[in-house]
């Protein structure tokens, strides 16, 4: 058995899998304002489809092959503020790293207002 798991590459460690770009942020605007402008950003600017909708959170899909998954996850703090994190999920197969184009840009577009 340990052979066919090693032929097959599903002996390797999951150590990596576990890193993940990601962003976190105060908004000083609403929750509702800043979803509506991830949303925006996710398909205007990212140009990714959205697979995920719901109040709390955004998930979207970015390219085809090695493609990239961008969540977005909201929290009311309070007082019109609003807690923002955005993070990047790529296959297990292709190589781990600690930076993402698509969660400065997005981040970036958010951070703005």
């Amino acid at each position: 058995m340990s052979f066919l798991l090693r032929w097959l590459g599903l002996d390797a460690p999951l150590r990596d899998a576990r890193l993940r770009p990601y962003r976190r942020f105060e908004s000083a605007v609403d929750v509702t304002v800043v979803r509506e402008r991830a949303r925006r950003a996710m398909k205007d600017i990212l140009g990714a489809t959205i697979t995920r909708d719901e109040d709390e959170a955004l998930e979207g899909a970015i390219g085809l092959v090695d493609g990239e998954r961008i969540f977005v996850r909201f929290e009311s703090t309070g007082d019109n503020r609003t807690s923002v994190t955005i993070e990047s999920v790529r296959p297990l197969g292709v190589a781990p790293r600690a930076h993402s184009a698509y969660v400065d840009r997005l981040a970036g577009e958010l951070e703005k207002g």
